[in-house]
């Protein structure tokens, strides 16, 4: 099985365990055997964001519901940086509470990110999506803990994705298709296997054993 740790769509290919991201009206209509995860995007903060809060409380026991998120920071779009850390640390504690990982939406902020983990010290894991950053980005981060889920940014050149790929410890490492309709998640596991020098199957089950350490889940 190819496993996509973020998605906005759903593929439909049996060959694919997907962690869907929704919205609090959708998020009762996934099922078993495709996964969601639910949270307050930092470009989505409205008044109105404690509804969503409330939904995932809601939804904790849903079996397909596996973690918190997308959320966390973004200095190029959304309010301002001290509204979004407040709504993001409603999340880290609403994570720690429900026992669920996060999901992490980063833009421009890793070093903010890294230091509140290194800060709280969160039992939960925490998941950089759509990873993009220097190596010693990435170690800074992997001392603290994180896992680190990269896609897109592979099939474009000089990228810190790029270069970072090979170091990223295995058991750290999931791929991902975002919110790009025209990627296929197959593919980004053929680029990912091409630049760790790994056959493709090697890295399903590398992946596989991955996602069910961190979700718990069969």
């Amino acid at each position: 099985m190819y496993i996509n740790i973020h998605t906005h769509q759903k593929s439909n290919n049996p060959e694919v365990i997907e962690v869907i991201n929704t919205d609090r009206n959708s998020a009762v209509h996934f099922e078993l055997p495709q996964y969601y995860s639910l949270g307050v995007h930092p470009w989505d903060i409205t008044p109105s964001y404690t509804e969503t809060i409330k939904t995932i409380n809601e939804i904790n026991k849903t079996p397909s519901f596996i973690a918190i998120g997308e959320c966390g920071l973004d200095k190029r779009k959304g309010p301002e940086l001290s509204i979004q850390q407040d709504v993001f640390k409603k999340q880290i504690q609403l994570s720690e509470e429900l026992q669920k990982p996060l999901i992490i939406h980063c833009v421009k902020s890793y070093s903010e990110i890294i230091k509140l983990r290194k800060d709280i010290q969160p039992t939960q894991a925490w998941v950089f999506h759509g990873f993009n950053a220097s190596k010693e980005t990435m170690e800074q981060a992997l001392k603290q803990g994180f896992y680190f889920s990269l896609g897109d940014a592979l099939f474009h050149p000089q990228t810190k994705a790029l270069q970072s790929l090979p170091f990223i410890p295995l058991n750290r490492l999931f791929l991902e298709t975002d919110d790009n309709p025209q990627l296929s998640i197959i593919s980004v596991y053929k680029k990912a296997s091409a630049i760790l020098n790994l056959d493709t199957p090697q890295l399903q089950l590398i992946i596989q054993d991955n996602f069910k350490h961190l979700f718990n889940v069969d």
